[in-house]
């Protein structure tokens, strides 16, 4: 890896930490030794299911024959790893970049390093990228990302062959959010993009109500606008939430629309103004509202009322039906595969319930 001569010291000083605070797979637990071996890019799958397993728990209870990455944030169970490896599931890294990285040369190599070396001592499959900050396209670190995630991808390449790499990005890239990135020249040196289709409502300045943060046609009009910037289709990754937002209303929404409490004249509305509920407990929340599960045709999710005290609420979701209208997009649009945010806010308990709905949730997400 091309390291600058004046980073080495700060480097040598790093590993020297990581050695400290890191568990190192010297070992293979597993029965089958091959199982430690990385899954090299060699190996294809038609449609990429992309999961995010950031919390170390429940495992046991995931539909592991139809994931094919996992998206960890260290070291996982050698039990798991064993697991996940005999099922061929790629168990990437979550690395985030941070603005202070792109700034200085020395702190984004010293990332890459960290990051290399985090990766080869959990024995880890490939890299998910993620930048959340905001970028302008006038601004010069709206380039200096571009050029820092093109040397990472090739510098990265370079020490972990066959690794697979992907970089998250908003719902479209048309920089409503302000995350504005140079997208196709990313996606020129990356394995994937994890398109995050969820959350669009927090961009939307469309008045003050409550609204879906995965509405089908602001989902599929962001995944055709990559395509229509160049962004070859099979890297795009559609995103789709296991959750969904509950909203204070002001009154009754007696025709549907729940307008929303604000807690400023400056407060942008909406999504802020909700707050964020796993889908395990609005099932729980359901058969107590005062509606029962309604529907919206205009964004295709499904959406109920309950009353807290003297305050009306609405909840809008995502569920089986909504989820399985989204994967249709996956044919439409010819797209490499699909991902879920995230695995645990779906109940894998093994009540005969929990089983059934987690099951209603796999199969919408992966179609038999």
């Amino acid at each position: 890896m091309r390291w600058r001569l004046e980073s080495v010291l700060t480097l040598v000083i790093n590993t020297l930490w990581m050695q400290n605070i890191v568990t190192i797979k010297d070992v293979c637990t597993c029965k089958n030794q091959t199982l430690c071996e990385p899954i090299s890019s060699s190996h294809h799958v038609q449609v990429e299911v992309f999961t995010f397993h950031l919390e170390q728990h429940n495992w046991e209870q995931y539909h592991l024959s139809k994931i094919t990455t996992m998206v960890v944030s260290g070291e996982v169970e050698d039990e798991f790893y064993c697991l996940a490896h005999s099922y061929n599931i790629r168990l990437v890294l979550r690395a985030e970049i941070e603005m202070a990285q792109l700034k200085s040369a020395e702190m984004f190599e010293m990332w890459i390093f960290n990051t290399v070396e985090l990766v080869k001592r959990y024995k880890l499959d490939g890299i998910n990228m993620h930048y959340s900050g905001k970028l302008k396209k006038t601004s010069q670190n709206y380039h200096e990302l571009t050029r820092k995630v093109i040397q990472a991808t090739s510098d990265i390449r370079d020490e972990l062959l066959g690794c697979q790499i992907s970089f998250n990005v908003p719902w479209s890239p048309n920089c409503k959010n302000k995350r504005c990135f140079d997208f196709l020249a990313i996606s020129y040196a990356l394995d994937l993009f994890f398109v995050e289709s969820f959350n669009i409502q927090n961009d939307m300045r469309e008045g003050c109500v409550a609204k879906s943060s995965s509405s089908y046609y602001q989902v599929f009009t962001g995944l055709a606008d990559y395509i229509k910037l160049g962004v070859d289709s099979r890297k795009l990754v559609m995103g789709v939430p296991w959750y969904g937002y509950d909203y204070t209303c002001k009154r009754f929404p007696q025709d549907g629309t729940c307008e929303l409490e604000t807690t400023s004249e400056n407060d942008p509305c909406s999504h802020p103004a909700g707050y964020w509920i796993p889908y395990k407990e609005i099932i729980q929340r359901l058969p107590r509202s005062l509606t029962g599960k309604l529907w919206n045709d205009d964004q295709n999710v499904p959406y109920f009322v309950y009353l807290d005290g003297k305050a009306y609420h609405q909840v809008w979701y995502d569920d089986p039906e909504s989820i399985s209208i989204k994967s249709a997009i996956l044919k439409k649009l010819k797209l490499g595969g699909i991902g879920v945010m995230k695995l645990n806010d779906v109940d894998h308990n093994r009540t005969a319930r929990a089983t059934l709905l987690a099951e209603e949730m796999w199969n919408a997400l992966c179609p038999p």
